[in-house]
């Protein structure tokens, strides 16, 4: 939509101030996509194998006592994964909603351009 709007502004207008403003929008929302889709290495999975290999000792140690301080380490690996990716979706999250301010701030700016001329 903002595509079409932007060639009607300026095929009609030409390029004012709004037209600029909505330029600025549309190129600075090009490269916060292009941030927000480069490889962030986050990690969606615990490797099983280096999980047992890991454990396995622990759990072996306690099955005597019949203990399972094992599965809370497991736990809290898991948790650990979650909290190493954390803040990079906290970062994906705060670019994707400035894509889509960027994208309102386009749309409103050749909205305003076609109607103040």
């Amino acid at each position: 939509m903002a595509s079409f709007l932007g060639s009607a502004t300026i095929r009609a207008h030409g390029l004012e101030t709004l037209g600029w403003i909505a330029l600025a929008a549309l190129v600075l929302g090009l490269c916060v996509s292009a941030l927000l889709l480069a490889p962030w290495q986050l990690k969606f999975a615990v490797d099983a194998r280096e999980l047992y290999d890991e454990l396995y000792p622990e759990a072996e140690a306690e099955a005597e006592a019949d203990t399972l301080g094992w599965l809370a380490a497991a736990g809290y690996g898991y948790q650990a994964l979650r909290e190493e990716n954390a803040g990079k979706v906290r970062v994906m999250s705060w670019l994707s909603g400035a894509v889509g301010i960027l994208m309102i701030a386009q749309t409103i700016s050749w909205l305003a351009a076609l109607a103040v001329q």
